[in-house]
């Protein structure tokens, strides 16, 4: 009966990825497939009542309102800074900034790209950089891959944090403890995908050549990502280092070692200056860190919107402990109001300054509701599947029987978990909903702390999301020429698996050392 139950529990998961690699589902069909066998095995096995089941998957919504408002809130306002000409304006600055190569390829497939997936990400990163990259000069496929690679490490506190928040709510570890810690752990991927952009562009030399700029870029980067998670300002943390990096790249390759014999001069295009191109994310930046003031957020720190659920049984003895005020969506301090608010100051401010496209509100609209619709629904399914399978028992099922790997063994494995739920269904926060409940469960399990429990499991989605195939897809369709989906696949998998294998020694030695 016990193997049965561990295959039960097995079950929502491994339909969710045999759906999507064998039958080619989409995320949504395949998310509504794994919930309907999860709710089945936790009433049939796990003795879960249909009121268990219910409110497992209302924490489910819960927990995917408070994410997909971020989600959808960070797409409207870069569709308003798209239409208006904001990204192209800060993508030419950055292409004309140098004619060496390697610099190049550093500042747009690795820190541009970072700063692009902090403000919004679903392969918008990819979307954008790898043409400039081609017209940069570097072939499609090599193009797709570093940007593929290079945007990985900004993902987890990408899309204004929304992964961040997922794994935070679904491990129970609050934020703020999180955050730091998390911060710090990621310079070794920031470093990483840095060295590897340089590798996809000129090999071994290449690396050398870089490892100073990635090494003076990635400490400062990871240091302002460090400040920002201690100011609780985790949804500008990947948005600010990538732009910091950019500058850092930029600065660099003015000196003497860098700085080529020829520059290249870009004209000067009418429209945006690059300050009021910013100006989106300068406001959106002044009002993270405003909202994080004690004062402010004391005053504020009742106008929320949270649900409570009740304590659930099973007619297994599993027990589920009451929810005060689970996953609230704070009026001041939540990521979607501020973003909002950061898009109509800027209405403003460019009406005032006859920048403002007429209809530009619309259009940002309709791009938000056709680029997030089949997430938002794929989301809620998944969140809801992942609840009932932690609710029920199936978790800690699963988790025992992860206790076979051993202490040892198991922290080195769990980032490659992360991964594989962010290459399958493509998305950081997917991933995190799927497995985030185990990797707790398997932690509590082995006498591993939740915080480090939480940190492979998002540090390997990350990495496993950047790789994914669904983004080779994104930049294969943009790029154009002669690039294939499968080539590309087949230039930047090693280096994902390579990175994650780092991330879980990294994750291994924490544990091990009992440094966290």
């Amino acid at each position: 009966m016990a193997v049965l139950r561990l295959l039960v529990a097995a079950a929502p998961v491994a339909v969710l990825l045999w759906a999507i690699l064998r039958l080619r589902w989409k995320a949504h069909r395949a998310g509504a497939l794994a919930w309907i066998v999860a709710v089945t095995g936790a009433a049939t096995f796990f003795g879960a009542d249909p009121v268990l089941v219910a409110t497992a998957s209302a924490k489910g919504l819960s927990l995917a309102l408070l994410v997909m408002l971020i989600v959808w809130a960070a797409v409207f306002l870069y569709g308003i800074a798209d239409d208006v000409g904001a990204v192209e304006t800060i993508a030419r600055r950055i292409v004309g900034s140098t004619s060496d190569p390697l610099l190049l390829a550093l500042l747009l497939a690795w820190s541009f790209s970072g700063f692009l997936q902090g403000i919004a990400g679903f392969g918008v990163p990819v979307a954008v950089v790898a043409p400039l990259m081609v017209l940069a000069g570097f072939s499609p496929t090599t193009s797709v891959a570093a940007v593929m690679l290079g945007h990985s490490w900004a993902i987890t506190f990408g899309s204004m944090g929304s992964s961040f928040y997922t794994i935070s709510l679904v491990t129970r570890v609050d934020a703020a403890v999180l955050g730091p810690v998390l911060a710090l752990m990621f310079f070794l991927p920031i470093v990483f995908t840095g060295l590897g952009v340089a590798h996809l562009q000129g090999g071994w030399p290449a690396v050398r050549r870089a490892l100073p700029v990635v090494l003076v870029a990635a400490t400062l980067m990871d240091g302002l990502m460090w400040a920002l998670n201690v100011l609780e300002a985790a949804p500008v943390s990947s948005m600010l280092p990538g732009l910091l990096g950019s500058l850092v790249v930029w600065a660099m390759s003015r000196s003497s070692v860098y700085r080529p014999s020829l520059p290249r001069h870009e004209p000067r295009s009418p429209g945006l200056s690059f300050r009021w191109a910013f100006l989106p994310y300068g406001l959106l930046t002044v009002l993270s860190l405003a909202a994080q003031l004690p004062p402010l957020k004391e005053a504020t720190a009742g106008f929320r919107f949270a649900l409570s659920y009740p304590q659930q049984v099973t007619e297994l003895g599993f027990r589920v402990a009451p929810q005060e005020a689970y996953a609230p969506i704070r009026l001041v301090g939540h990521p979607a109001p501020l973003l909002l608010l950061s898009g109509l100051l800027t209405y403003l401010a460019y009406r005032s300054r006859g920048y403002w496209k007429p209809g530009a509100f619309g259009r940002a609209w309709h791009s938000t509701v056709r680029q997030t619709t089949g997430t938002t629904v794929a989301v809620s399914l998944m969140v809801m599947m992942a609840l009932v399978v932690a609710d029920s028992g199936m978790a800690a099922t699963l988790a025992r029987a992860a206790e076979a790997l051993g202490a040892r063994a198991y922290p080195l494995a769990s980032p490659f978990i992360g991964l594989l739920g962010a290459f399958v269904t493509g998305s950081n926060t997917n991933s995190n909903v799927m497995f985030g409940p185990l990797q707790l469960y398997a932690a509590e399990a082995l006498s591993l702390t939740a915080v480090l429990a939480a940190a492979a499991q998002t540090m390997g989605g990350s990495i496993g999301s950047g790789v994914a195939p669904d983004k080779a897809l994104i930049g294969v369709s943009v790029v154009g020429g002669d690039a294939r989906e499968a080539d590309v696949m087949r230039l930047v998998l090693p280096y994902g698996l390579l990175g994650v294998f780092l991330i879980g020694v990294e994750v291994l030695l924490l544990a091990v050392g009992k440094l966290l």
